[in-house]
């Protein structure tokens, strides 16, 4: 069973907390003008504020594991796995052939936004911020570096397919009780596909994304 009803269930009862906070407020400054006119009395004052203290300390802890809490591809919190696949040529019935399709936008600055490759039995459309590629003598894009990869995978990959393959790393959250705080056990953190060609002219520039 997933830990994140852990977090739903904190979730649930810090949002019960919060009516009651504010019910309580509002509840007692009614009181208080009814029965003596005032609207405002030290010892309630006080009280309101330790009662709103605690409710944001407990929402500011549970939106930091929620949202704001970062992991890395090397932490204890997460596990990785690797998949590869050999790229196919193709030529998309044109006499050019080539191994990836950067498909640019049809924006002012024509930035990448997606790559397409082709392996033995599919074809595979990724984008840019999740992928990279490699097309010099290192194995690695700049990009790719900050992930823990096999290194002696990816070098045995390589002198197989003739430096043209595609590698993803995915990383996703552990299934423990700090990953459930913030609703992450089990879940995806991050991923990563690089993309490895034997040269820059086997690469299409697409004018237009798909």
């Amino acid at each position: 069973m997933s830990w994140n009803w852990l977090g739903w269930l904190l979730w649930l009862l810090i949002l019960i907390f919060l009516g009651f906070v504010v019910h309580y407020i509002r509840v007692h400054q009614l009181m208080l003008i009814a029965k003596t006119g005032r609207r405002f009395e030290k010892t309630l004052f006080f009280k309101y504020v330790a009662l709103v203290v605690i409710a944001l300390v407990c929402l500011g802890t549970m939106t930091y594991f929620t949202i704001f809490r970062k992991v890395t591809p090397i932490s204890n919190e997460v596990t990785v796995s690797y998949s590869y696949d050999p790229l196919q040529l193709t030529n998309d019935n044109t006499n050019d052939y080539y191994y990836v399709r950067a498909n640019h936008s049809n924006e002012g600055n024509h930035r990448v936004v997606s790559y397409t490759y082709w392996t033995a039995t599919k074809k595979v459309t990724v984008g840019a911020m999740s992928a990279s590629i490699a097309d010099s003598n290192d194995i690695l894009s700049s990009a790719a570096v900050a992930y823990p990869w096999n290194k002696t995978k990816l070098r045995n990959e390589d002198n197989a397919t003739s430096h043209a393959f595609a590698a993803k790393i995915t990383v996703r959250y552990k299934n423990n009780p700090i990953n459930g705080l913030g609703l992450r056990a089990n879940r995806e953190a991050d991923e990563h596909t690089l993309i490895r060609v034997p040269a820059a002219n086997l690469i299409e520039q697409a004018k237009n994304a798909e």
